[in-house]
């Protein structure tokens, strides 16, 4: 059966298209003519009226002019560019995310300069590698020149590497920006190194074991803080004492009073920050920032302040 034929002007009008854009589809090979008429005009048939409602349907999807013409060239099925383009839009929608609550943060800011607001836009739309990216280059300068063991590296990577979702809250990315900012600070970076060195380099360190350690004695501060006790009670002088016992063993040392006092002062220089970054990470992770150990080791450093002074 002849299909009736349609002037380009006819196939503009039925279809709802300007002729120049149909002209435009026809000349990038998306919508080739059915044929000419003698004098060179171009002619369409219904095939062609239906083949230009895809184009528009998958034009107003927001695929591109190439991905259009692998479906229609059936290199990629429809259902494939669909899912890419669905794919491109949420991560379209999740940066945008990103960068309303970007501007939800600057706008708190109570002096906001234009450098602000570069700033909290930077650090909002890294990606999770980008990110990634900033905490190994901070434990690669701490641990640079260090005999540390790298698997206690990697695993201190892989369970730090901060998190956010796709529409952080402004709380998240404060908490991001913050932990940046910490991680790059070189004053930061010398006293992690410093205390790496001390531990790494100066004693043979199981992290395995010393992470077995801890653990009890993180809960048992945990329970005498709920039980509104100070470290500086007789709890406090217990796990004191029993901590540097524990510390010794672990480090291959005596628990005499050169190591003790090597390790009340070794705590008297913790920097706060080191704790201040667990607590960054709770936060971008959707958890309390007392989640993190950092209320039972800052107790348990206030007993040993205290109590090892002895």
């Amino acid at each position: 059966m002849t299909q009736r034929t349609y002037s380009i002007g006819e196939a503009a009008r039925l279809s709802g298209m300007s002729v120049r854009k149909l002209r435009f589809y026809s000349d990038q090979g998306l919508l080739p003519p059915a044929g000419r008429t003698a004098s060179g005009y171009r002619v369409f048939t219904d095939d062609e009226l239906v083949r230009l409602d895809l184009i528009r349907c998958l034009r107003d999807a927001g695929l591109g002019l190439d991905a259009i013409r692998e479906v229609l060239t059936k290199e990629l099925s429809l259902v494939e560019a669909l899912k890419l383009r669905l794919d491109t839009l949420e991560a379209e929608i999740a940066a945008q995310r990103r960068v309303a609550s970007a501007l939800r943060a600057a706008l708190r800011s109570p002096q906001l300069t234009e450098a602000d607001l570069r700033r909290f836009l930077t650090m909002t739309q890294l990606s999770r590698a980008e990110r990634r990216n900033v905490v190994e280059r901070f434990f690669e300068k701490v641990s640079d020149g260090i005999n540390i063991d790298r698997d206690w590296v990697r695993q201190m990577i892989e369970t730090t590497v901060p998190e956010l979702p796709d529409e952080p809250t402004p709380e998240q990315c404060d908490a991001w920006i913050e932990l940046s900012a910490i991680l790059n600070d070189p004053s930061f970076v010398a006293n992690m190194r410093a205390n790496a060195s001390d531990v790494w380099d100066r004693d043979v360190l199981d992290p395995s074991a010393w992470q077995k350690a801890s653990e009890p004695m993180l809960t048992r501060a945990q329970q005498a803080i709920a039980d509104g006790l100070e470290p500086g009670s007789d709890t406090g002088k217990a796990l004191a004492h029993e901590w540097m016992e524990t510390s010794a063993r672990l480090l291959g040392r005596q628990p005499d009073l050169a190591f003790r006092n090597w390790l009340r002062s070794k705590y008297a220089l913790h920097d706060a920050r080191a704790a201040r970054y667990w607590e960054l990470v709770a936060i971008m992770r959707g958890q309390p920032p007392c989640g993190s150990p950092n209320r039972e080791w800052t107790w348990i450093t206030e007993a040993m302040q205290h109590h090892l002074a002895d």
